[in-house]
Formats: structure tokens, C-alpha cells, sequence
């Protein structure tokens, strides 16, 4: 097994490489330029990518949209962020849209050799299915959701509410169909647990109670959508498509909130640690800021980098 380390980190790519080492037949090679990461993507010797938030002057986002181009996309293998690298927690469903998976470095040799162990196909990795927790007590009605979503999405199931909640807390789930009346903890608990750790969670409530003061609260307290039963499997299924595209803009708004609080934040340090002349922290400040301000190529950039391609 090789591994592409894209990383400007000692500190991390030693990490890495001492994590991986103790691999049997496992190799690294670290890679600090754009353009050496290209050449090693093209030689089609590697199996996996491993990298920064920030990397040669891009970003992840930069640099998966790179990875995924028509010009390099046939060359593809698995990306992985390193978790530590990162100022701001990158949504689980973002990142799926862009084709990488964020991983914190002690769980990066475990993963790795789940992935060769299972297999996958260099430029046809493809993006990975949008994943639903379904929350019903009912067996016959959960076979008949989990046989009605299969093919489109990977589905996990619970029977109760503790164990959706551990489940969910488990993989962070892009969408979770939850029933009202559950064993034990009930869905209205189920939701008030979830929006307490993820208030931007896309959650569908079904349930036969269907009522208006239950419609009502649910909403308010941070249900998606509320779908009364019986409901039919093109009224499911729409309610799912319709909810996962909606997830992927709020977050997305979410993490872009996140990003421009980080930077405030640090350019008020900044303006504190220049006022009093700590010039050793403002320099320090100012690297941070640099990971953390909007990457984007140059034009020259941008042909440099194309013309390696070719």
C-alpha cells in the first residue's frame, strides 16, 4: 500500500508517516507542491491520498475539484483530511459531495486497511451514497422504507430511540426518518437529544398521530419535515431528495459562517497583539489567517498547473 501525504506540515506529515510506518508493506511519500501531488497522481503508483485542510496555497475544496477534473479524474483514489488540520468542523455531507472523508490521524491506519481490504476501482471511486438512519419500532414498516431507499442510499436502521442515538452519533447520518411512537425513548426526546448536539440535522418525523399541535411542535422544535402515515413511497422518497439538497445549502452557509467568525476572531488578535508589539504572535496569527482565508489559483496558477497535466 502507497500513500500520497499533500502536506506543508512537519508536525502532521511526520504524525503521518509514523502512524503508517507500522504498517506491514505500507509505504509514504510526502509531497509539498502542487505540482510534484499531480505527477504523483498521474503515476497511478499510489493507493490513497492523505492531506491537509490547507495545502501549497489551496484548500481541500480546491484541491478535490482538482482531483475530481476531467483531466485528472481517470488517476483517482480515496482522499482523506486529516481532522487535525482543520479550524472549523467540515460537514460530513460536504465533504461527501466533494469526494473526500475527514479522519482523525489515530484512526487513519484502521480505515486505510478497511478500504484495501474491501476494495474500490482507481477513477471510478464515484461519489458515495447520501446515508439514512431509519428510527421505527414497526419491523414490517422499516423493511418496507429500507427496501424502498436501498438502492439509493445506505440505510442503518434502529428499533428503539437509544439505539438510533448512538447510531447516529456513531456516523452523523445525512438524513434520519424518525417514528413518534418508539419503545422507551420517545421521537420527540430522539429529536430534542439531536438538535442539542446538531441543530442543522435534516430529521423527518412519521407518525400515524397526525394532528395539528403535533405538525406544530415538531417543526418549531427542529424537525425538517413532519410526514403523517400512510404516506406513500413516491411521497417518501421525494421527502428524501427534497431534504438532503436542502441539508447540503445549509450547511454550507453554516460552514461558510463558521469560516468568516474564525476569521474576525483573528483579526482582532491581530490588531490586539500589533497594538501592545508582540510581533513573534501577529506573525503567528497572520499564518493562521492564511489557512483560513478563501483559497483560490491564480490565472498564472492555473495554467502552470494544467500544463503539467498534459
Amino acid at each position: 500500500m502507497k500513500v500520497i501525504v499533500a502536506s506543508s506540515d512537519f508536525e502532521i506529515s511526520n504524525a503521518i508517516t509514523e502512524q503508517i510506518l507500522g504498517v506491514e508493506s505500507t509505504s509514504t511519500s510526502v509531497i509539498e507542491t502542487t505540482d510534484d501531488f499531480i505527477e504523483a497522481l498521474k503515476s497511478d503508483e499510489y493507493d490513497f491520498i492523505v492531506t491537509d485542510y490547507s495545502f501549497d496555497g489551496t484548500d481541500i475544496w480546491q484541491l478535490t475539484k482538482l482531483i475530481n477534473s476531467k483531466q485528472l479524474v481517470g488517476h483517482a483514489v480515496p482522499i482523506y483530511l486529516i481532522r487535525e488540520t482543520c479550524d472549523t468542523e467540515v460537514p460530513v455531507i460536504l465533504a461527501k459531495e466533494h469526494n473526500f472523508q475527514t479522519i482523525s490521524i489515530n484512526d487513519l491506519v484502521e480505515t486505510l486497511q478497511m478500504v484495501r481490504c474491501t476494495g474500490y476501482v482507481r477513477g471510478q471511486l464515484g461519489q458515495a451514497k447520501a446515508s439514512v438512519l431509519v428510527i421505527e419500532d414497526d419491523e414490517d414498516a422499516s423493511e418496507i422504507v429500507y427496501e424502498a431507499l436501498k438502492n439509493d442510499y445506505d440505510v442503518d436502521r434502529a428499533t428503539d430511540g437509544e439505539l438510533g442515538l448512538a447510531l447516529w452519533k456513531k456516523k452523523r447520518h445525512d438524513l434520519i426518518l424518525l417514528d413518534y411512537m418508539l419503545p422507551g425513548c420517545k421521537g420527540d426526546e430522539v429529536l430534542s437529544e439531536i438538535m442539542d448536539v446538531d441543530k442543522n440535522q435534516p430529521i423527518i418525523v412519521m407518525t400515524a398521530f397526525d394532528k395539528p399541535e403535533y405538525n406544530k411542535d415538531f417543526i418549531l422544535n427542529g424537525a425538517s419535515q413532519y410526514l403523517p402515515k400512510p404516506y406513500t413511497l413516491m411521497e417518501l422518497r421525494a421527502q428524501c431528495v427534497s431534504q438532503i439538497n436542502k441539508a447540503k445549502l445549509i450547511y454550507q452557509d453554516y460552514y461558510h459562517d463558521q469560516k468568516q467568525k474564525k476569521l474576525r476572531n483573528l483579526v482582532n488578535e491581530l490588531e490586539r497583539e500589533l497594538t501592545v508589539g508582540n510581533i513573534e504572535k501577529a506573525r503567528r496569527i497572520i499564518d493562521a489567517l492564511k489557512i483560513n482565508l478563501p483559497q483560490s489559483l491564480s490565472e498564472d496558477e492555473q495554467a502552470r498547473t494544467w500544463n503539467s497535466v498534459f
